[in-house]
């Protein structure tokens, strides 16, 4: 139990910390390793615990010791205070920590970070259904249809596609219609050398709409 709690107390403020950073500042490629991520960890876990000694050390001691016999017995006669410091120390401080640290990056840093990892990532995050047309690097074109039932990798894991539905591609790149039967396909990545995503015949109307509407605009602009 005593080494258990020391372990929770060194890791766990450093693991918070950790996670709320990588959530507002993105991943970065050192601590993709395991090992690197747990040595962060504990060194951010054992500064923060030195800040809390300092800072409130009798307070804690009282709190763990709490008078009785054990290392812990302030936490058995106390749980809920105890919870409540553990939620303050562990969880709340480092996660503010690692909130200041993102505003006050932003803030002095000329070029602005962006969280998403890879170009891959920005092509699909948010993507409606639409058309995907694919030119693999043996030359053959597949295209078919990413919609409620399709799936896309996300950093780290390696990028792969599924299209639930499949549709004939021609040589040139033209769709042919739909493949009888489909029940989807698989695209590799790593395969890939073009991948065009296309947007279906309703939004390509909607946005030609909106722009005869501004092209109207500029010309009694100009008439005016």
């Amino acid at each position: 139990m005593q080494q258990l709690t020391i372990l929770l107390i060194l890791v766990l403020p450093g693991v918070f910390y950790q996670a709320v950073r990588e959530r507002l500042r993105g991943a970065l490629a050192s601590e993709q390793e395991p090992q690197n991520r747990f040595v962060r960890a504990i060194a951010a876990g054992a500064l923060l615990d030195a800040l809390y000694a300092v800072a409130a050390g009798p307070w804690l001691v009282r709190l763990l010791a709490g008078g009785g016999d054990g290392p812990v017995a302030g936490v058995l006669g106390q749980p809920r205070r105890a919870g409540l410091a553990a939620l303050l120390l562990i969880v709340a401080v480092p996660s503010a920590l690692a909130w200041a640290e993102a505003v006050w990056r932003r803030r002095h840093t000329r070029a602005r970070y962006e969280p998403v990892p890879t170009a891959w990532d920005a092509l699909f995050r948010d993507r409606g259904s639409c058309f995907v047309r694919v030119r693999l690097k043996s030359g053959l074109w597949v295209g078919g249809w990413l919609g409620s039932r399709s799936a896309v990798s996300a950093y780290p894991q390696q990028g792969d596609l599924y299209l639930q539905a499949q549709y004939r591609v021609g040589p040139d790149g033209r769709f042919l219609g739909k493949v009888p039967g489909t029940a989807g396909v698989y695209v590799r990545a790593s395969d890939v050398e073009v991948l065009e995503v296309l947007l279906p015949p309703s939004a390509v109307a909607a946005e030609g709409a909106g722009d005869d509407e501004g092209s109207e605009e500029s010309r009694d602009g100009r008439r005016r």
